[in-house]
């Protein structure tokens, strides 16, 4: 009924003789074709639209770089720091400062009430004038005149500017009275003055009565008073 299959005999490859041909998978195929299209691609931006890459030297001075501009910028906040630090101690103390002024003002008007009031109670010079010797003290200390006086003048808006000078009556060790001019003293005066200090006397002299001027910058007498020795 049914025909015997014939064996096909073996034959086996003879020397030289091809193996046939096995294809790879499709799949394998298309990865292994988009690996390459992708480094491919990779590798046309780098070189045309990314930045170089950078040598070890290059990468070590970029570094550097930003290390000393680290350093400066740290350095810069902390001299910000320490000049804010300063104008708020500066400005406190200006405020402190204020405060003082203001107490000083305060503390200073009396003062000048009573300097009004003594300019009114000091008798007058009595050779009058704008500029006056309201009161003066003279005393022989060691081997000189001290002195002080008080001087005012009518118009405080100008600046007297001359000098003072004394004229003195007095006795010597041998009994010898004499009288001898000092030396000017630079004067300035506005409305009020108190003016004090010593000067030597020759030769062990002892004043007895003092005649004071006061030059103007011309050297003209603009005040003169006598007064005594209080001893």
């Amino acid at each position: 009924m049914f025909g015997r299959s014939t064996p096909k005999p073996f034959k086996p490859y003879a020397l030289g003789a091809s193996k046939p041909r096995r294809r790879l998978p499709g799949w394998l195929v298309a990865l292994v074709l988009g690996f390459a299209g992708g480094a491919a691609g990779l590798l046309y931006v780098q070189q045309e639209h990314m930045a170089p890459r950078l040598s070890a030297r290059e990468s070590e001075q970029i570094t550097m770089q930003a290390a000393q501009l680290s350093a400066a910028l740290a350095q810069s906040q902390s001299q910000l720091e320490q000049a804010s630090k300063e104008l708020t101690a500066q400005q406190a103390l200006n405020e402190s400062l204020s405060q003082d002024l203001a107490r000083a003002r305060t503390a200073l008007e009396p003062l000048q009430e009573d300097l009004a009031l003594l300019q009114e109670v000091l008798p007058a010079d009595p050779r009058g004038g704008d500029l006056q010797i309201r009161a003066g003290r003279f005393y022989n200390k060691d081997d000189g005149l001290s002195y002080h006086m008080v001087l005012t003048q009518n118009e405080p808006e100008q600046t007297f500017k001359g000098s003072l000078q004394f004229v003195v009556q007095g006795r010597y060790p041998n009994g010898r009275t004499a009288s001898v001019t000092l030396d000017p003293l630079p004067l300035e005066l506005s409305d009020f003055q108190n003016v004090r200090g010593t000067v030597p006397l020759p030769d062990g002299m002892q004043a007895s009565q003092i005649t004071t001027r006061v030059l103007n910058g011309d050297g003209a007498t603009s005040a003169m008073r006598v007064i005594n020795t209080r001893n």
